[in-house]
């Protein structure tokens, strides 16, 4: 079984009414995105947690895991091979994935039971390879309860993985031709075995009446992205957001500049306005 690190929690500063879980990228931990999330400032001066005072923040922290890119042990949620282009063997992402989807679903489920039930109070979301995995999270669990139905998706300089057979398999064009997708069809058996796996029961919720209305396709999703991103290249954040309006969701798409870490970070302050001005849009539902 996967050790999966510490969680740090931040704890609201008025009566709780939210909980957003934050998702941190690879080679970090929880409290130090926390740590460094909480230095960035809007443009009113106040940090994100000074502005949501009755929010909970919860930061995991992911196992270590092997990088074949660096040769080492480091934090990561699952294997990347290439620094430069996260799709790259994505056979040695399969089994990160799968157990940290796994873990975050309790998680998403054990923050919605401290808030009595209430799963529409609760926003998932991440940064870089953290984005990532939150997103997998977000379609995967949402067949089964808490992740189908939350309030809100946060992602900034991310990317979808698996995104070509996700589309293939929950996209709407897919939905309406088959029943089922067969792997030997598109040559990529693995991958779309995979997807099968971890995804194909929300292709069955995805069809019921009212999807649109609740669970999956009613949680609002913001993905933020530098244009100059020196990490994770903006077309596969626009690909992303291309692939989840595809399934359904309802996706805003921001694209900034000159954000700190060539790129691979959140813009100050646009890019902070812009989350708190969702998440209040959440907040106020």
């Amino acid at each position: 079984m996967t050790d999966f690190g510490p969680i740090h929690v931040v704890e609201p500063r008025a009566p709780h009414n939210h909980t957003i879980i934050l998702l941190h990228g690879r080679g970090c931990t929880g409290e130090e995105f926390a740590e460094e999330l909480f230095e960035s400032k809007l443009s009113t001066g106040k940090t994100l947690q000074e502005h949501l005072g009755p929010w909970r923040w919860v930061f995991p922290s992911s196992a270590e895991l092997w990088s074949t890119a660096f040769e080492e042990d480091m934090p990561a949620w699952f294997e990347a091979h290439s620094l430069t282009n996260p799709t790259a063997r994505q056979d040695l992402q399969m089994a990160g994935i799968r157990d940290s989807v796994r873990y975050l679903t309790r998680l998403l489920g054990q923050e919605v039971d401290r808030l009595g039930g209430g799963s529409g109070k609760v926003v998932l979301g991440g940064i870089s390879q953290g984005g990532a995995i939150g997103l997998w999270s977000l379609l995967c669990a949402g067949a089964d309860g808490a992740a189908g139905r939350l309030g809100g998706f946060v992602g900034a300089s991310t990317w979808l993985p698996f995104a070509d057979e996700l589309e293939r398999h929950l996209g709407r064009e897919a939905q309406a031709q088959q029943d089922t997708i067969r792997a030997a069809d598109t040559g990529e058996v693995d991958s779309d075995a995979f997807v099968e796996e971890m995804a194909g029961a929300t292709r069955g919720t995805l069809r019921e009446p009212n999807a649109s209305q609740h669970g999956l396709l009613s949680v609002p999703v913001f993905l933020g992205h530098g244009t100059d991103d020196a990490y994770v290249d903006v077309s596969l954040g626009r690909r992303a957001a291309v692939v989840l309006g595809k399934i359904g969701l309802r996706v805003e798409w921001r694209e900034y500049s000159g954000a700190e870490q060539e790129g691979h970070w959140l813009k100050e302050p646009e890019e902070l306005d812009d989350i708190v001005r969702f998440l209040e849009s959440i907040s106020a539902v």
